[in-house]
């Protein structure tokens, strides 16, 4: 009979820490909606910088060449989203010009560039992903590295201060695929990015899917005198039947 009361007693000892333990997250977002929804997401593409001159008017017959021709497709959420590099000698192929024959004032066309797309995470997180990857580069992923940018303002403010940590293998192969788990702060911009190192040879794309965003909650701190009311009666229930088998015994 004691070892039964015992065993029902330490599980529900058990049982309380296992809820308590449980409990220190919770889930925010599954996919891309809420907080993380599409019309929360903005793309960048980093431009040619020269002070003075008016990008959008860098043409070639009335076409926009700047700034890259990064691209977002959130066709498929809240399920996923697929982001495209740049590929600029695309668009110069048009016109049947190439980076190698265009004239200098368009060699800036061919050069390095990234495209991010973007988002403010309002609470302390862990975002989770997975994420396949391919290129159509000629020269492989170290020409297209994919991974996540991570810092306090975003890549449009003058003060970006985004750390980008690449995830791709750039001496493994065109297609590539993985999960990763990164921790944001609260109010950080977390976002995914695909650069280039030449803007030719066929552009890099990623497809993220199993988005998730779970919130981790403050650390509970115990109160100094009051247990947990399950704790609390178990602890009693030992004690007392500690004490019968003792007076048994003691008889």
């Amino acid at each position: 009979m004691a070892k039964a009361i015992i065993n029902t007693v330490l599980g529900a000892l058990v049982t309380s820490a296992v809820v308590i333990g449980t409990t220190a997250q919770t889930v925010s977002a599954q996919g891309f909606v809420d907080n993380f929804a599409p019309e929360n997401w903005e793309l960048f593409n980093s431009s040619p910088a020269f002070p003075g001159i008016d990008n959008s008017k860098i043409t070639i017959e009335g076409v926009p060449l700047a700034p890259f021709n990064g691209s977002v497709d959130f066709t498929n959420a809240p399920d996923s989203l697929t982001l495209l590099g740049s590929d600029q000698a695309s668009i110069l192929d048009e016109f049947g010009l190439a980076c190698d024959t265009v004239q200098p004032n368009l060699l800036f066309l061919c050069d390095t560039s990234f495209t991010t797309v973007f988002v403010t995470v309002p609470e302390t997180s862990i975002i989770s992903f997975d994420w396949d990857y391919t290129t159509a580069d000629t020269f492989g992923p170290a020409f297209d590295p994919f991974g996540f940018a991570l810092g306090n303002f975003p890549p449009t403010s003058l003060k970006t201060d985004g750390v980008f940590t690449e995830l791709i293998d750039r001496n493994g192969s065109a297609t590539q695929s993985g999960s990763s788990l990164v921790k944001v702060a609260a109010n950080q911009i977390f976002g995914f990015e695909i650069g280039t190192a030449d803007n030719r040879g066929g552009r890099a794309q990623v497809t993220i899917s199993n988005f998730q965003v779970m919130v981790k909650e403050p650390d509970i701190v115990d109160p100094p005198s009051v247990p947990e009311p399950t704790s609390g009666v178990a602890i009693a229930i030992l004690t007392g039947l500690g004490l019968r088998l003792r007076h048994k015994s003691d008889n």
